[in-house]
């Protein structure tokens, strides 16, 4: 992987293509696992926001289980990989450190951004991983019109709060100049403590399927964790290297976002040909029901292939937050469990927050109009 950009070649300095590609690989096999094995879809922040925005209520229903081995065996993973694997290198961040052009998030940016990737991500129905890995992979329209939505408008979030316009000074308080602290110590807690949520969690009654969905759920999560790390889309520099587009004219653009989703979108394709009705090669290969599951199971892909504003105005918001700070519901979990300090107390809770606005938002305005029309 090369390091440094020479400006008489003209190479891209940043792009990592082998680990982008191992990387999302593995994120793309993740959902993939999820899908062929339980039949669910791998949306980060439907399954954040069915945990975390009412615990009580999805502790209480069966059919939330797989949610919380997913969660549970993810942190387990991050917690395992940022302490005792690679701690020295897992979320170092050298550039962000070292150039002015790539803006650190503060506290207030964090909580701010979480807020509007929860209400965006709630309002579109998905996300990164929702509509980007698993939407585009069996070739929806609506997944293609949020992910142009939200790459185009985080885009230019990323242009308009760049520290090196002559306006910074309007943004600034979305800024800071170090990296967050990281506790090992929070890590090993979130990790514990979904562990045990997890453990706790049959009392309140549990299915055979529900139980079933364990096993799919838990090697998921472990996936994705691998995949965010391998892929170092955990780094706030690689995403914004890839979404500045000012970075062409100094040669410091960095296209491995697109090489973690290209190779995540071929990883979710080569499941969605196990599946019945979206199988390319034809129905010999295709299963009626997921592996882990019984006979007649159905698989819960989203059948609504409509674009509409409630799309793409969530699909804006969305982009506005991942915008500001880089973050999106993956790395933000991510970085939640690994005991990023801003990500663990600002990031996260502003995400599920803005997933119960999204919510409430949807509740009085577009379902209200559903049911008058």
């Amino acid at each position: 992987q090369i390091e440094r950009f020479s400006h008489k070649t003209g190479t891209m300095s940043l792009f990592t293509p082998l680990t982008g590609i191992v990387g999302g690989s593995l994120i793309g096999g993740s959902a993939g696992v999820l899908l062929v094995m339980n039949g669910d879809i791998m949306g980060i922040s439907g399954i954040v926001n069915n945990s975390l925005a009412n615990p009580i209520e999805s502790l209480q229903n069966p059919k939330h289980h797989w949610r919380w081995v997913f969660l549970a065996s993810f942190s387990l993973a991050v917690n395992t990989y940022v302490n005792f694997l690679t701690p020295e290198i897992t979320l170092s961040d050298v550039r962000s450190v070292e150039k002015d052009d790539v803006p650190i998030p503060s506290i207030l940016g964090h909580l701010l951004g979480g807020l509007l990737v929860g209400i965006g991500s709630r309002l579109q129905n998905g996300c990164t991983t929702g509509h980007g890995i698993c939407g585009l992979a069996r070739f929806s329209p609506r997944s293609l019109a949020s992910v142009l939505t939200f790459m185009g408008t985080s885009m230019a979030t990323r242009f308009l709060i760049s520290p090196l316009r002559s306006w910074s000074f309007l943004t600034e308080f979305l800024r800071k100049q170090t990296l967050s602290i990281v506790s090992p110590l929070a890590s090993e807690f979130i990790a514990g403590s979904m562990a045990i949520v997890t453990m706790v969690k049959p009392m309140f009654g549990c299915t055979e399927v529900d139980s079933a969905k364990a096993v799919g759920a838990a090697l998921s999560g472990v996936m994705f964790a691998a995949g965010l790390a391998v892929s170092g889309m955990t780094k706030n520099s690689k995403v914004h290297d890839f979404l500045c587009l000012t970075n062409f004219e100094s040669g410091t653009y960095d296209p491995t976002l697109m090489a973690v989703m290209g190779s995540g979108m071929l990883a979710s394709w080569v499941s969605y040909q196990f599946v019945k009705g979206y199988s390319l090669l034809g129905e010999a290969t295709a299963c009626e029901s997921p592996v882990c599951l019984p006979k007649g199971s159905s698989f819960s892909v989203p059948k609504n292939r409509e674009i509409d504003s409630r799309l793409l105005i969530g699909a804006a918001i969305f982009g506005l937050g991942w915008g500001l700070t880089g973050i999106c519901p993956g790395p933000g979990l991510y970085a939640a469990a690994a005991g990023v300090v801003d990500a663990a107390i600002a990031w996260l809770p502003g995400f599920v927050v803005g997933s119960y606005v999204g919510s409430v938002i949807v509740e009085n305005v577009w379902e209200k109009k559903t049911k008058k029309e």
